[in-house]
């Protein structure tokens, strides 16, 4: 029943601004209209494979892993219209091959972070980041929380069983970024490549199916409960070794 939740807003909104346009209620204040409105934006998730795939404007806002080349980074530079969270003081800083990126004309930018999960490790892993930032709707006023991680490679493939507790470790992490975002009383979505085939139990999250898509991707979105429209949309690969995910939230 939970997620019938942003449906009844929507339903809701919708017939109340009927209502008034007929004139059938009395009129309401811009900000009393505007606390009455949902505000509903697309997200999405995509690994760039090395700087190597294609920046698409996919959504209102975009999390992006492996754009750890100076060819990510010009293609980032080249989307239109969007602004980019990259922490690392270096362009080629490991915490920045997790950019975030969002429409200028729709958000503001209220805060932000950065937190390493676990060190790096020559020839096995870079350096691990959890990035978030809080987003303000420029039309709603609404904020909402977006996290985008990626975890280390091979733990769960039978290849490497000793990263498993690097990938716990960060695990860990997220979950802690993620609760102290909701402890704010902020929406909340959480992104990435979690380099494992299995949704994750995410207090105060729920993770997105994918329409057509059987069992669960190593990329996957999470929505704070109640907010996500579900399920999330599978795209192409745009010259990357993954495919894009998509999914709409309404807060």
């Amino acid at each position: 029943m939970a997620s019938e939740g942003p449906m009844l807003k929507l339903l809701s909104s919708a017939v109340l601004s009927l209502l008034l346009s007929l004139g059938l209620l009395p009129s309401t204040s811009s900000e009393e209209a505007t606390a009455l409105a949902a505000t509903t934006v697309t997200v999405a998730t995509h690994n760039i494979w090395v700087g190597q795939g294609n920046t698409r404007p996919l959504a209102d806002i975009i999390g992006w892993q492996e754009v750890s080349t100076a060819e990510g980074h010009s293609k980032l530079d080249a989307l239109e219209y969007y602004d980019h969270f990259r922490p690392g003081a270096e362009r080629l800083a490991a915490r920045n091959s997790i950019a975030i990126s969002w429409r200028r004309n729709k958000f503001d930018k209220t805060g932000d972070g950065s937190r390493m999960t676990h060190e790096g490790q020559e020839g096995v892993t870079p350096a691990r980041f959890v990035n978030w930032v809080v987003l303000k709707n420029k039309e709603t006023g609404a904020k909402l929380a977006f996290v985008n991680t990626h975890y280390i490679s091979g733990a769960w493939n039978g290849e490497h069983p000793e990263r498993q507790e690097r990938w716990r470790t960060h695990n860990a992490v997220v979950r802690e970024v993620v609760a102290d975002l909701l402890a704010r009383d902020l929406p909340v979505v959480l992104l990435g490549d979690f380099n494992r085939a299995l949704s994750q139990d995410i207090p105060g999250m729920n993770h997105l199916n994918t329409a057509g898509v059987d069992g669960v991707p190593i990329d996957q979105i999470y929505v704070k409960r109640g907010i996500g429209t579900g399920p999330a949309e599978r795209l192409e690969k745009y010259g990357s070794d993954h495919f894009a995910y998509r999914a709409t939230v309404s807060y």
